[in-house]
């Protein structure tokens, strides 16, 4: 497999996936990890007053179309061609100026070294060789910069059970994170802080269309919030939110 086969392979599927008019039943999992998404956009909203940032995998837009009042200014790339026309198309509908998007190679980014005060991504790093993401990551910001990512993990049975079930639903390429891959994370940056979530915030999935989702989802995170802070159990979490310094 060549590194252009699988960047082919990977702009592929998501062009595909953004084309696409129904939305993806696994997508609507991510029901249980609220409180995971609710964590990683409290940070991203604090970092970005007045700051240049870069939204590494920008997806349609909408992530940075939601901080653009916050931010200074802010970039968003993807692989996906489909999903950049898309952002662009909704930045223009919106009259939001100080958004723009491109496509580029999240390992080899076509950006100005020490450019950004503040990256940030979701489900990106697990697409990539994290080697070199992290690295052009860490190109990209400047000294005390800072990056936050939303990211699964790897570790767990029950999770790792349905991915082989589900191949369809993923790229061949991509690597739900594992605990020694946070070794490279901190080769790159001089702080990591990691948190993890949706573990017992899981149960709620059956019940995710059913009045009762919301109410079984805040039970888990209650049950969550020591359980996974046991050095044995967080990594059996489905997602870890990562606050990294540059």
């Amino acid at each position: 497999m060549t590194h252009d086969a699988r960047l082919t392979r990977e702009r592929d599927f998501h062009n595909e996936r953004f084309g696409a008019v129904e939305e993806r039943k696994q997508d609507s999992f991510y029901f249980a990890a609220q409180p995971a998404m609710d964590a990683y956009w409290r940070l991203a909203r604090a970092a970005c007053p007045g700051r240049e940032v870069l939204e590494y995998g920008c997806s349609n837009g909408m992530s940075s179309i939601g901080l653009a009042r916050f931010a200074k200014r802010i970039t968003g790339i993807d692989i996906s061609d489909v999903a950049v026309q898309q952002a662009t198309n909704a930045a223009v509908r919106r009259g939001i100026s100080n958004v723009t998007f491109q496509v580029d190679n999240a390992e080899n980014m076509n950006l100005p070294s020490a450019g950004f005060d503040v990256v940030f991504g979701s489900g990106i790093l697990h697409h990539l060789v994290l080697e070199k993401a992290l690295g052009e990551v860490r190109r990209v910001l400047r000294p005390g910069g800072k990056a936050f990512f939303f990211e699964p993990l790897g570790h767990n049975p029950v999770i790792n059970l349905y991915r082989n079930w589900t191949p369809t639903a993923r790229t061949v390429d991509e690597h739900p994170l594992l605990k020694s891959d946070f070794e490279i994370v901190r080769k790159h940056f001089s702080n990591c802080d990691l948190e993890f979530f949706a573990l017992a915030t899981l149960a709620s999935i059956p019940f995710r269309r059913s009045p009762l989702g919301a109410a079984i989802r805040a039970v888990g995170k209650q049950i969550d919030m020591p359980l996974l802070k046991i050095p044995g159990a967080k990594w059996q979490a489905w997602i870890v939110v990562m606050a990294l310094e540059a």
